[in-house]
């Protein structure tokens, strides 16, 4: 497989793309408030990774977009061991966190990549992300679907795991209130749960369900589905045609 990439590296990530700085903030932490404000983490990222549609000991190429800390790198390694997954992210203390937690593997690569400016490649079998693309104004987004696809090979899926806005105000107040309740039911801190909500109203720009569903159509999916949905998050499964 021949992966192509732009030969330089994307300059000043942070300064072109200030709002996402709060990552880099929020790093240290990121593993842990991550699992508390997700309560139903297994089986969401559960039915993310099974809509891979890998077999166990079917090697593939993986890019995680937007990938953190590696959370969704790990899960997906973890039920595919033989695949090998790049890690993109525009935070490089976020990629050190990554760096640190999967040292000495060779099935893990890391990119410092802004997902909306940089170049995928080309040749993935597999691209996943999760909870990034919401940041991105709608029409960046529509991008990132875009690139994902013409990134893939032909029959390959992109899966990405995202916060939706309700169909009205009184509906997103309800999910809000839900997931509160469930997030302190599950054991999180007050404090997770303040700096999550202070994260959320700083840099979360959420598109409707359908809306999105579209825009990947849009993007050149041939097939796309929602296989997962609780409260404000979902997993959305793409495939490009074969």
């Amino acid at each position: 497989m021949i992966f192509i990439f732009p030969l330089h590296r994307t300059a000043s990530l942070n300064e072109t793309r200030p709002e996402m700085t709060g990552f880099d903030a929020a790093a240290a932490t990121y593993d842990r408030s991550r699992h508390a404000l997700i309560p139903d983490y297994d089986d969401l990222y559960g039915a993310a990774v099974a809509a891979l549609e890998l077999e166990a000991d079917e090697p593939a190429c993986v890019l995680d977009l937007g990938a953190g800390t590696g959370g969704f790198a790990l899960e997906v390694v973890n039920a595919y061991p033989l695949v090998k997954c790049e890690l993109a992210d525009i935070s490089a203390k976020m990629l050190d966190q990554a760096r640190v937690k999967f040292a000495g593997d060779g099935r893990f690569s890391f990119r410092e990549l802004d997902i909306v400016a940089g170049e995928f490649g080309h040749g993935w079998d597999r691209i996943v992300s999760s909870f990034v693309i919401h940041h991105l104004e709608h029409e960046n987004k529509r991008k990132v679907f875009a690139k994902a696809c013409a990134a893939l090979e032909p029959g390959g899926i992109f899966v990405n795991i995202d916060q939706v806005q309700a169909c009205s105000q009184a509906v997103q107040d309800i999910h809000m209130r839900l997931w509160k309740k469930d997030v302190l039911a599950a054991g999180a801190l007050e404090q997770d749960l303040e700096d999550g909500l202070k994260r959320m109203e700083a840099m979360d720009i959420n598109a409707e369900l359908d809306d999105q569903v579209l825009w990947l159509e849009q993007a050149g999916f041939s097939e796309v589905e929602v296989v997962y949905r609780n409260y404000f998050y979902a997993v959305f499964v793409a495939r490009k045609a074969g």
